[in-house]
């Protein structure tokens, strides 16, 4: 969504952020959940499982052609709407806000903001649509009341978007293409370090591709990265990698390969780095899946990023 909502704005085009400010009974999606739509309709994100978008993208447009916020109510908890309306079944109603997002917007800022930080931005929304952004340990955007039409209950939505999870690939192989068409489709940020060239063309579609050896991690550091995988397909590589990422925070370290070589490589390790890396590291990486060859691969890689990602500890 983020990465929709900067290619609109370089195109010099406003979209209109729907949030889901309230709901109750069963819901596809839960407040603080986001879409975007633009003039010709759902542009990233979903709100629903189909059924909404269609109305959702008429009050998208409305707010666009009146430049203002609009507050939108969606009801699939009646009879009536199971004839006339979406015909969902679902039971529950969703009360959305839909923001116009110019480029000079506040918002808009914080959100174009939130891709480069390491924090999450905590988001104030109030029923007339104004609100306030802020950033742990940053800065604060302020937007005044702008909804159409009597706000009604001021009732304030609070939620926090967590920035992009960032991915630090060191090297790279067969497995990359997919892995990086799969996790940046999830919304992951992936970084890419490769020194040889051969195999750097694997990551023609990384976010980022630094070319250093191994062992030294990119200029940027390893602050934002939510995890790593090490994937030199080389010994050599993969213990200086592994070596670096010892003195690192980074809370996931991930590691191809079969378990004895998994073994092999802990062993030639210095034991404090050995032991600063075992409660971090998932080797072989990813889940057990199934399958063969590097789609496969690439597939278990991502599969255990999200569950890590969402707090499965058993993955």
């Amino acid at each position: 969504m983020l990465d929709a909502l900067l290619a609109a704005h370089a195109r010099g085009e406003t979209p209109a952020l729907a949030v889901v400010a309230a709901c109750s009974g069963p819901t596809y999606r839960k407040p603080g959940a986001l879409a975007l739509f633009d003039a010709a309709g759902l542009a990233a994100g979903a709100l629903s499982g189909g059924c909404l978008e269609e109305e959702l993208a008429h009050a998208a447009r409305a707010a666009l052609g009146a430049g203002r916020a609009v507050r939108h109510a969606v009801d699939t908890g009646s009879a009536d709407d199971l004839l006339f309306g979406t015909g969902s079944g679902c039971g529950g109603r969703m009360d959305v806000l839909l923001l116009p997002l110019p480029p000079q917007a506040p918002l808009a800022a914080a959100l174009r903001a939130l891709r480069e930080s390491a924090t999450p931005l905590r988001i104030a929304l109030r029923a007339d649509g104004g609100g306030t952004a802020r950033m742990d340990h940053g800065p604060t955007w302020h937007w005044p009341a702008a909804v159409d039409g009597d706000a009604g209950t001021r009732a304030d939505a609070h939620f926090a978007i967590a920035p992009p999870p960032r991915l630090l690939a060191l090297g790279a192989g067969p497995e990359t293409p997919a892995l990086l068409q799969f996790l940046q489709r999830l919304g992951w940020i992936v970084e890419v370090q490769e020194h040889r060239a051969r195999w750097a063309g694997y990551a023609a579609g990384a976010d980022a591709l630094h070319d250093a050896r191994p062992g030294t991690l990119p200029g940027a550091g390893t602050a934002r990265c939510r995890a790593a995988v090490v994937m030199t397909h080389r010994f050599d590589g993969d213990l200086a990698h592994l070596a670096a990422l010892a003195a690192t925070a980074v809370p996931y370290v991930g590691l191809l390969g079969p378990t004895t070589r998994r073994d092999a490589l802990l062993a030639a390790l210095d034991a404090g780095a050995a032991a600063a890396l075992r409660p971090r590291l998932r080797a072989p990486v990813g889940l057990h899946l199934g399958g063969e060859g590097p789609e496969a691969i690439a597939l278990a890689i991502a599969a255990g990023l999200t569950a890590h990602l969402n707090g499965r500890t058993d993955a």
